[in-house]
Order: structure tokens, then sequence, then C-alpha cells
């Protein structure tokens, strides 16, 4: 009979463990996304349903991320919103353990699998920066930009902004804001791209569509770029987790083309005068990716 009591106590507590351990990671959540400087109000929550989107952590497959333990020269990890940045920080955060920084504070991030969120000093490999000028461009010793398709960033980032990280704006965001969305964003778009090509630094130009379509090569050179040899094995490993926490899922859009034809067209003359800039200044990357 007391081993029977003692058995349903034992599990009584378990269960009001967890409960508590889920309660308190959501609750955690909710806190956080009050809190956070970069991250919009509806992630990861959606609309009034609890994801338990915290008890999942293991999203270190490969390596488990640690800050350097030698000082690594400041390497900026550029791009325009929308263009793969979280993607990336998690590919080099598989492929090398050493975390990767950012010089925003996005506290679901940093929960989540990016440990050094909001660091931006020569103890990460990298640093994420949305910003440009010179005088965020010297702050640096090398950068990465990353270039995406400005067609596909730009509805990327208006997905972020309207459904979060992992969601989709629905139909009356597109016609309540999405036409002076897209008009000051190109314009954005541009200027980021050109300004980070005038880099005096080192710099690894990182084409999103290429590193989709050839994963291998990209990463091998982007690792070369940052001085780090990694095994066929370890290859093998960042190649098998790739996807990371944050890629947001396919939406079928044929019903709604939220681009007119004069915002392509815009969207095309910018991007074609980036890839001269490129041509001109860095012969061995390609041409559009369009």
């Amino acid at each position: 009979m007391s081993c029977r009591i003692r058995i349903r106590l034992t599990s009584s507590v378990v269960i009001c463990l967890a409960l508590i351990y889920i309660v308190l990671f959501n609750g955690l959540a909710l806190y956080s996304l009050t809190k956070s400087t970069y991250t919009p109000a509806s992630v990861p929550v959606n609309r009034g349903r609890l994801y338990f989107a915290y008890l999942g952590f293991n999203t270190w497959k490969c390596k488990i991320p640690h800050f350097a333990k030698q000082p690594l020269p400041l390497t900026a990890l550029a791009s325009f919103p929308g263009s793969g940045n979280t993607w990336v920080r998690h590919i080099l955060q598989q492929a090398t353990g050493i975390n990767t920084g950012s010089v925003y504070k996005d506290y679901i991030l940093k929960v989540v699998g990016f440990p050094g969120e909001g660091v931006d000093n020569s103890s990460v490999l990298v640093i994420k920066t949305h910003d440009w000028g010179i005088n965020e461009r010297k702050r640096y010793q090398r950068a990465i930009l990353i270039l995406r398709n400005p067609k596909e960033a730009l509805l990327a980032e208006f997905n972020r902004k309207n459904g979060g990280h992992i969601g989709h704006a629905k139909t009356e965001h597109f016609k309540q804001s999405w036409k002076p969305y897209v008009n000051e964003s190109a314009r954005q778009w541009f200027e980021m791209a050109e300004d980070w090509l005038n880099f005096t630094g080192d710099l690894h130009i990182l084409i999103y569509e290429r590193l989709k379509a050839d994963p291998v090569n990209e990463i091998k050179s982007l690792l070369n770029f940052l001085q780090i040899r990694i095994s066929q094995k370890e290859l093998m490993c960042v190649l098998e987790n790739m996807k990371g926490r944050f890629k947001r899922p396919s939406k079928n859009l044929t019903n709604y083309d939220p681009y007119s034809h004069e915002m392509r067209s815009t969207l095309l003359q910018y991007e074609q005068q980036i890839n001269r800039t490129i041509d001109k200044r860095y012969r061995y990357t390609t041409r559009s990716h369009t």
C-alpha cells in the first residue's frame, strides 16, 4: 500500500514539475516579447495561441557554441533585413562552435540558440548588423555582406514585421502598408548594399541564393574567408542541420502578388546596379541571381 502511495506521489511531483516547467518557460517567452528591442510582438506567440516553443532547446546539433578563447577580428555580418542573417549565424555556429554576436538585443534569439546575441566584441565570430554608413563600417576589421534578391528580401522582412520570425503577413497588411513599405525599403536595400561594397577591409560577398543552391562550396568559401578549417564529417553535420529554428515555411501567394510591375522594375534596376558594382570591384563574384 505504502509503495503505491509513494509511486502516486512521485508521479504527481513529476507532473507538477512538468507543468511548472511549461508555465515558467512560456512565461519567459511572453516576458521576452515585451522586452525585445528587435522582435515584433507576434513572436513566438501566434495571435492568442501559446506555442511551447521553448521546450526544444537542442538546436546545437553539431557543436555547442561558446565564446572564443582568444580575441577574434571584429567581423561584420552585414545584410538588409530579410536576407538570411540569422540563418547564416546558425550555420556558422554549427560549423565552428563559436558564438555569433549582434549589435541588437533580441531576447528571443538569445534564449533559443544564440547566446552571443547582444554581444559585439572580439569574443564572437561575427557580428550581425543591418546598419550602414562610414561610422558603422569602420568599427570592423573584416566583413561578410549577405546579398539576397531584393524582391525576396523585402517580402521576407515584411512578413517578419507583421507575422514574426516564422509567420506571414496577412492580406490586409499588404493592402494597408505594402506600397509605402516597398517605396522606402527598396532604396534602403540599394543604399545598404552599395555602402558595404565600399568596405576597405577584407570583404566576403555571400549570395543567399547560391548558399541555398550550393551549400557545400558556399560554406567552404565562407569558412575559408574566416580562416577556419573543419573536417568532412563536421561539414556533413552542418549540411544535415542547416535549417535552423527560424526558417519561415513557404506560403502560396499565387492568388495575391504583392509586387506591381513598377515595383519589380525598380528593384531590378537597383539589383542590376549593385551587380555592376560587384563585377567592377570584385571580379570573382558572378552576375545577377534573379
